[in-house]
């Protein structure tokens, strides 16, 4: 879910200031550099996207990298006098900015039990420590 939205703010902010994710990468999205408009939230989307990826794969510190980004979409969202509205959230980017900080909050919440050690022989000594 933290990936779907991530996603959808950046499809949403590229389409919005953009004309389309295409380009992204474009003269266009470079001639708008000094717009925190458009900034803060294509880099706290990208860093949303790049946590949530990262979680996925199993990677350590996603869900901070998340967090950050939800920080930047959401706080600046509030900076600029941004209403919350639930009428069309997903259209709202401070309520994707609020979804986004609640989903990586969880995400860092959860646990990564099931870790199996690549050691075979993997016997605790009698103090209950195991020793490599």
């Amino acid at each position: 879910m933290l990936i779907a939205t991530s996603g959808w703010l950046l499809y949403r902010t590229a389409n919005e200031w953009l004309g389309g994710v295409d380009h992204l990468l474009g003269l266009k999205a470079a001639g708008l550099l000094d717009e925190p408009a458009f900034m803060f939230p294509m880099i706290g989307s990208m860093l949303g996207l790049l946590g949530g990826l990262t979680v996925f794969f199993g990677g350590p510190g996603g869900a901070m990298i998340a967090i950050a980004g939800g920080v930047g979409v959401a706080g600046f969202a509030l900076n600029i006098d941004q209403t919350l509205e639930l009428d069309h959230f997903w259209d709202n980017q401070l309520a994707v900015g609020v979804v986004m900080l609640m989903l990586a909050a969880m995400t860092g919440s959860m646990s990564r039990a099931g870790r199996q050690s690549s050691y075979t022989d993997d016997a605790p000594d009698s103090s209950g420590r195991r020793i490599y």
